[in-house]
């Protein structure tokens, strides 16, 4: 990652430092700085608070976009005051992108990509799987189906891949809101990639949006990696790495867990923290089998 030196002139003070942070959420930044994030650009999500402090005063980082979608670096004090404005090289960032797509992909073989069969997501023996419940006082009815007929090949490394096709139907309260072909690969160590979406969201009946949509190739060089081959706590990793408002961060933090659902009771199922772009984070729980 390229260290950016900033010279910030603040309160008669001269302060040079090489900015580096930890990802904060949204509703644990001050009231302060999130308004001045707002103000110029940015969007309520996680925002870094970095190592050094400026006169005293811890100093947040926050992407922002300006009207012609350039993406910039805000820094600002705790106090909400507008520091510098840090306009990223695209060079430094295509670099970045390659160096993080070489890690994941560091070794990867895909060998037999449509035969998942990851214990914790074995897509492989799946015909269709209908979840129901509640979500915000809604009632949620989602299908997911097998698509083995639909082929999707992507160029991974040196390698063509062809992607296993899951079709993912939501309904809320009997009426469609989403219907989505995603795509999945394992590699010959047995980790599940997430390779990309293709969204249709829809409104009364008809398609309004396609908004989430993504591909392996295109919107990114990084793959996601949706569970790895052997799953431990504490482990960390990405299904989404797409852009800012794409994009999810996962971790490990439990392979003990025992679930009660209409289906049975579940032992030792794995226990997923995700944070997602937004700034809010959720739970996954996957049983070994289902």
């Amino acid at each position: 990652m390229t260290k950016i030196l900033v010279v910030i002139i603040f309160s008669g003070t001269i302060a040079s430092t090489s900015l580096a942070g930890k990802a904060t959420k949204w509703e644990e930044v001050p009231e302060t700085v999130r308004a001045t994030v707002l103000a110029n650009g940015g969007t309520a999500g996680p925002v870094d608070i970095e190592d050094e402090k400026v006169d005293g005063k811890a100093v947040y980082e926050a992407q922002a976009k300006d009207k012609n979608g350039n993406v910039s670096d805000l820094v600002i004090t705790e106090d909400g005051k507008l520091v510098t404005v840090k306009n990223d090289d695209a060079a430094d960032k295509a670099g970045e992108l390659a160096a993080r797509a070489q890690k994941v992909l560091a070794g990867v073989k895909f060998s037999h990509p449509r035969d998942i069969t990851h214990p914790y997501f074995p897509l492989a023996s799946l015909d269709q799987d209908i979840m129901e419940g509640k979500e915000g006082g809604k009632k949620l009815h989602v299908e997911w189906t097998a698509k083995p007929e639909l082929h999707k090949t992507f160029q991974i490394g040196g390698e063509k891949v062809e992607a296993f096709v899951v079709e993912d139907r939501e309904f809320v309260d009997g009426e469609l809101a989403e219907a989505t072909l995603d795509y999945f690969a394992q590699d010959d160590n047995g980790t599940v990639y997430y390779l990309g979406e293709d969204v249709n969201e829809y409104k009364g009946g008809k398609v309004v949006s396609h908004d989430g949509s993504w591909l392996f190739g295109k919107d990114t060089q990084i793959p996601g990696v949706l569970l790895p081959a052997h799953l431990k706590v504490g482990d960390k990793f990405k299904p989404e790495d797409v852009s800012k408002d794409i994009n999810e961060s996962d971790e490990i933090v439990s392979v003990s867990e025992t679930v009660t659902a209409p289906a049975g009771t579940y032992k030792d199922c794995v226990k997923v923290k995700e944070h997602l772009a937004d700034g809010t984070t959720e739970y996954h729980l996957y049983a070994s089998g289902v």
